[in-house]
């Protein structure tokens, strides 16, 4: 048994991973939030540790013992997110932590385009790298909570759309829409790094996938379920996932 924390483990992803790791009742879960308590998770066992990415002492006390740090953090703000991760790694070196994750939980092949939105990540993955620490990054490509929110079991996600919108019957397909991508349950994410926590040695990349799909064939299934659907098409920036 080691101490895990999670930051950002009350919501969305966070909450399917604690919630796996907090079933095994194998490890001592401390969980990270902004709020003091999590009934739900904490009936599970998991300790809530309020804490202030700004405030470096209490990082350094919600990490004290800790042996592996995973991020579950999430900011539409660049510097925000960038900021966070950087102190929780920096008090994660200061602890002696072993093992750390950070938030990447999509595909670190994007880190290389000109989305936005991968930019920051790329900025965390390199100070990861820099930081001695043991780390991996967790790769599960697209989650396929988005092409059905709210079904039960599936684990949790915030309600957004990405590529296919099902409830709008519209579509933006990256590319041509024929590479073949990962899509992944967010329950399957927390099982995949629960199981993970048992191995003897991280790998720098832990890729894992529920299922491979071509976005074509994902709208092809929306149609097929929902009939005839009037897509808005917006041809985005080539993509190669290979």
């Amino acid at each position: 048994m080691v101490r895990i924390a999670i930051a950002g483990g009350t919501g969305g992803l966070g909450r399917s991973i604690a919630e796996s790791i907090a079933s095994t009742q194998k490890h001592e879960l401390i969980v990270l939030s902004r709020s003091a308590s999590d009934p739900d998770l904490e009936r599970l066992g998991a300790k809530i540790v309020s804490v202030s990415y700004s405030d470096p002492a209490s990082l350094d006390h919600a990490l004290a013992g800790v042996h592996t740090v995973i991020s579950v953090l999430f900011a539409r703000d660049s510097d925000e997110f960038i900021t966070s991760h950087l102190a929780l790694l920096d008090a994660a070196v200061r602890a002696g932590a072993k093992r750390f994750a950070p938030s990447e939980w999509n595909l670190t092949i994007l880190h290389d385009t000109t989305y936005g939105l991968y930019k920051p990540k790329a900025v965390v993955a390199e100070a990861v790298r820099k930081s001695g620490l043991e780390y991996t990054f967790f790769e599960n490509g697209v989650f396929m909570n988005y092409l059905g929110h709210g079904t039960p079991g599936a684990g949790y996600i915030n309600n957004f759309s990405f590529a296919v919108d099902i409830g709008k019957c519209t579509a933006a397909i990256p590319g041509d829409g024929n590479n073949k991508i990962p899509f992944t349950l967010t329950k399957d994410v927390g099982d995949f790094v629960t199981a993970s926590l048992d191995l003897d040695k991280w790998p720098e990349v832990s890729m894992m996938a529920g299922d491979l799909k071509a976005y074509n064939e994902i709208l092809a299934l929306a149609e097929d379920i929902r009939g005839e659907l009037p897509c808005l098409w917006i041809q985005l920036h080539p993509i190669d996932f290979a």
